[in-house]
């Protein structure tokens, strides 16, 4: 009997046939080209489709004008690259779903009128104030969902999803804080409920009884707002009436988006309880989600009947083998989800395209991924400097290609900075455990305690060579909005770096932090700090505490903040640090700079990130064949790119490579 019986047996949605119960739920990739299926959309679905997923969704789809999505339904135009996408996945046994979806009052129309909504209260993200719909504006989208969902069964989806929650369009005629309505569509429940389901009604009646059509709810997060009470009333009345196949669970709005999609800080399937409520009061389908991440969870959710599917769109996304790897005994090969949420969400909020952190080939499957990697004159010996994410990967992929490879590690044991991230962020540990099993897998020579100079790396007699040696922490105060200004007196206090502290220095008990950073180290080094009974003076340039976070700040920012507040934690926003004395600084909010304030301290920590170490390059220029300098090395940047960096290294060996373009915020290349 399988160990995951329950996940792995089949089931069905009305008519459409899965072969397992794991579901990726509608992500945003981001891989559209102008609103139409692209090759890269093709491919990153297939990658999920040939990796055992048995339904996904596609990206969010355009019904109408107000309310530009991913994918553009609102017209014919979509149909053939639908056909092709549909048809290819089929080929893999994976089923596709459409979500189709209206912004409401969280998204600018097309023309950047005003947005559609219940009423005039503006979402807190977009911050616009919306207009009220009147009756011939409401005939106009069912209209227009009607269309949307015909072009989706004509280009061959399986069935479609129609979103209530995250704030969006019929969310804000469900929630009460935010439909004042006095007409038939405000007040009770029946009333705020009647848009969507005479919305719904008009779906079930153009596409018939069976093609698969479902709801994606979620209850907003703040007590005023949609229940999960009023959901389950809802269920009942549209389950009663036969509008819907399944119920698609999620949890937040933008009134409490950092329940959206749960970061680290949250923990595996903190949706759940709130989820199994409704879960429970239906006997449709049901999809739940939130930070699911093995398929050891999922089989325990559908055997205790939380739920019938389960939706792993980010650890999917991290490793899309996921369900083949796990069911051949193959679970130590899986690229674990570290739940950073940087090129994901974040990829999003900053280049309009989700990948991943730690899979460079996510979202980059034709170019990035293992069955890409160059195997052009294969047999090189390839000798790999530095045991960090970006000389990991790059060994990794070294190896795949068929060079003999060698990684040279200073340390005993192999991450680099990343063995420095604390265990409130367990999943990092398993992405180094991956790593480790990976150098094991591929055969690569891994030589621990092994400082590498120029001579020593000759004596390998190497045909390339790849230099991943990190960077040296800055201990000399260096300031981004102080250039060119020296700090006065920081040779006369001993100074700590995040480093120091992430590795158990002994400090005082006030903290002056100096944070040029403004990521996940900032938090983690404070964080730190206060669990250890430190008082923490943070100095940073940025607006808020991490503010260079690349997801919406509130995803995770807000929420670690507040977790730095219940301690002893003070905040000196957009503020320089002018002079260091023995115990005590003085500092100045930039834009203010004659308000200078004397604080004192006990230890001062410099966060100013690192020079990079590029001896070992300059030492071989010259006298190796090839040299190539990747990840914090070539310049400090983001783990994704010191992954990127790391698996392009290889493929930028042989004289025909072209280095890629920026189009998708690829993130740097190797030098």
């Amino acid at each position: 009997m399988s160990a995951y019986q329950h996940v792995l047996s089949p089931m069905a949605i009305g008519p459409v046939q899965l072969r397992n119960r794991v579901v990726r739920t509608s992500q945003g990739s981001g891989l559209a080209v102008d609103q139409l299926v692209s090759d890269d959309m093709i491919a990153f679905l297939l990658a999920r489709a040939q990796g055992g997923v048995a339904l996904a969704f596609a990206d969010v789809a355009q019904i109408h004008w107000s309310s530009p999505a991913m994918l553009d339904l609102s017209n014919d135009r979509a149909l053939p690259g639908l056909t092709k996408l549909t048809t290819a996945v089929h080929a893999k046994g994976m089923r596709l779903f459409q979500q189709i979806w209206h912004g409401g009052p969280t998204q600018l129309t097309l023309d950047s009128s005003a947005p559609w909504a219940a009423s005039h209260v503006p979402d807190p993200g977009l911050g616009m104030l919306p207009i009220p719909m009147t009756r011939p504006m409401m005939d106009e989208l069912t209209e227009s969902f009607v269309g949307a969902a015909l072009r989706a069964r004509e280009g061959g989806i399986d069935g479609i999803e129609l979103h209530a929650g995250h704030g969006y369009l019929f969310s804000s005629f469900l929630s009460p804080a935010t439909n004042l309505r006095n007409d038939d569509y405000g007040g009770p429940l029946e009333n705020r409920a009647r848009y969507l389901v005479e919305v719904l009604g008009e779906v079930r009646a153009a596409v018939g009884p069976d093609y698969p059509v479902g709801l994606r709810i979620s209850p907003d997060g703040p007590e005023d707002q949609t229940t999960p009470s009023d959901l389950i009333a809802l269920i009942s009345m549209l389950e009663r009436d036969r509008v819907i196949d399944f119920v698609d669970v999620s949890l937040g709005s933008h009134y409490a988006r950092d329940l959206l999609i749960g970061g680290a800080h949250l923990a595996p399937g903190y949706m759940l309880p709130i989820s199994e409520r409704m879960t429970r009061a239906t006997s449709l389908p049901t999809i739940v989600a939130g930070r699911i991440t093995t398929l050891q969870q999922a089989d325990q959710l559908v055997a205790s009947g939380v739920a019938d599917l389960v939706s792993m769109v980010r650890a999917t996304l991290a490793e899309p083998e996921l369900i083949t790897k796990t069911v051949s005994g193959r679970s130590t090969e899986i690229r674990p989800c570290i739940a950073c949420l940087q090129s994901c969400a974040g990829g999003l909020n900053t280049r309009g395209r989700a990948m991943c952190t730690i899979n460079p080939a996510s979202g980059r499957e034709l170019t990035h991924g293992d069955a890409a990697i160059s195997r052009h004159a294969p047999g090189l010996r390839v000798v790999v400097v530095g045991g960090g994410p970006a000389g990991l990967e790059a060994a990794r992929s070294a190896a795949i290609a068929g060079h003999r490879v060698t990684l040279l590690e200073a340390d005993d044991t192999l991450g680099g900075q990343l063995r420095l991230v604390p265990s409130t962020r367990p999943e990092v540990a398993g992405l180094l455990a991956f790593y480790a099993n990976e150098m094991q897998l591929h055969a690569v020579d891994v030589r621990l305690r092994t400082r590498a100079d120029a001579q020593a790396v000759r004596g390998l007699v190497p045909d390339a060579v790849v230099v991943a040696t990190g960077i040296t922490p800055r201990r000399d105060g260096f300031q981004t909005l102080r250039p060119s200004l020296p700090l006065p007196g920081i040779d006369q206090v001993a100074v700590h770096t995040g480093c120091d502290v992430l590795h158990g220095a002994n400090l005082g008990h006030t903290v002056l932090l100096l944070d040029e950073i403004g990521h996940y180290e900032s938090i983690d080094v404070a964080q730190r700090l206060i669990d250890t009974g430190h008082r923490v003076l943070m100095v940073s340039r940025y607006a808020l505490v991490a503010a260079n976070l690349e997801m919406r700040w509130e995803m995770i920012g807000s929420p670690l903040l507040a977790k730095l507040l219940q301690g002893d934690f003070t905040f000196f926003p957009r503020t320089v640090l002018h002079r260091l004395t023995p115990g005590s600084a003085e500092v100045a909010p930039f834009e203010a700079p004659h308000r200078m304030q004397e604080v004192a301290f006990d230890d001062v920590v410099l966060m100013s990130g690192g020079i990079p170490d590029r001896e070992l390059q300059q030492e071989l220029a010259g006298t190796c064949p090839v040299v190539r300098v990747i990840g914090d090395a070539n310049s400090p940047r983001r783990l994704e790119i010191a992954i990127v960096e790391g698996r392009q290294s290889v493929d930028s060996l042989h004289s025909e490579w072209v280095r890629p373009g920026a189009r998708y915020g690829w993130g740097g290349s190797a030098t």
